[in-house]
């Protein structure tokens, strides 16, 4: 993590944004272009950016608090109309599978990979449902995308996460979507429920808490990549170590709570390299769910990208 390139990257992204975003967002698609292997590309990102703007009608959940992160993937992939198309399709077969239209089916389209994954994901949702009616919500489609094309029963794997979801609520954890997501990442590995998993959950939250790292709800999901991981503790100390460079920089000084996020998304972005294609993949789209989580967790985030599209993306 090279701290000076992420602070000339901002700046060149915070441009191209325009002053009516927030700069927070012109944050997170730094983070995301950088941690993909790339360095900011401007040109392909507004060509990505004014495609959205033609082809989506006015009520897309691209044109609003997705925009500039939807951009970044279409721009990543090289051809954003072809790529666009496709994801509509996805998007498309998720409804048809049952699932209503909005955000989280187009973030849960751009993970999906066959023409079988939209009906894996519902009958997944379905089993999630049966154990959380009321908390499980079109929120929960990402994961149930992602991990509806996993080996294992529908059936036993929501019976997994919610034996985690239980368990970790008895050692501190805050009931909640946040917990509900961090059961359902712990099963990426098996379907099968398994205490090793949940040991190290509670060690990767304790090492990093006695190194004075705050973990909020809105990080569990973090604590459930390291733990399937199985992260070491070089790992983590890096990870620690970078939090504090990057809490310590002008750039982070107002935004040190998504610090510790970014941090850890560049540690992944190493990592992936040195794990099996499968396990790279989930990578990749576990960073992509958490840079749009954390970008629609800004309070400012819908009325900054709305202004955005109206000023222009450049």
């Amino acid at each position: 993590m090279d701290i000076k390139v992420i602070e000339q990257t901002y700046k060149e992204v915070a441009k191209t944004l325009g002053w009516a975003v927030d700069k927070r967002v012109a944050l997170v698609i730094t983070t995301f272009y950088l941690t993909q292997g790339s360095g900011f590309r401007k040109k392909e990102h507004e060509e990505a950016a004014e495609v959205i703007k033609k082809k989506e009608g006015w009520t897309s959940p691209l044109k609003y608090y997705m925009f500039h992160i939807a951009a970044a993937f279409l721009a990543l992939q090289g051809n954003p109309e072809t790529g666009l198309e496709k994801l509509n399709v996805n998007q498309h077969k998720l409804n048809e599978a049952g699932f209503r239209k909005s955000s989280y089916t187009f973030l849960a389209a751009f993970l999906m990979q066959d023409e079988n994954g939209a009906s894996r994901a519902k009958e997944l949702y379905d089993q999630m449902r049966q154990h959380h009616k009321f908390l499980t919500s079109g929120e929960d489609v990402p994961y149930a995308v992602l991990l509806g094309k996993r080996e294992g029963r529908a059936e036993e794997r929501a019976a997994t996460m919610n034996a985690y979801y239980r368990e970790l609520r008895e050692h501190g954890f805050s009931i909640g979507n946040d917990l509900q997501w961090l059961s359902q990442i712990m099963t990426f590995n098996s379907s099968a429920y398994d205490p090793e998993v949940v040991g190290r959950v509670l060690a990767v939250r304790d090492f990093l808490q006695n190194e004075k790292i705050k973990i909020q709800p809105v990080q569990y999901q973090i604590l459930g990549f390291l733990a399937i991981t199985k992260a070491s503790g070089a790992i983590l100390q890096t990870i620690i170590d970078n939090t504090k460079k990057l809490e310590n920089t002008k750039l982070f000084k107002w935004y040190k709570d998504a610090a510790f996020a970014t941090a850890v998304q560049f540690e992944i972005a190493d990592l992936i390299g040195n794990r099996e294609a499968a396990a790279a993949a989930f990578s990749t789209s576990f960073e992509m769910i958490m840079q749009v989580q954390q970008a629609a967790m800004m309070a400012s985030i819908n009325t900054a990208i709305i202004s955005s599209i109206n000023n222009g993306s450049g």
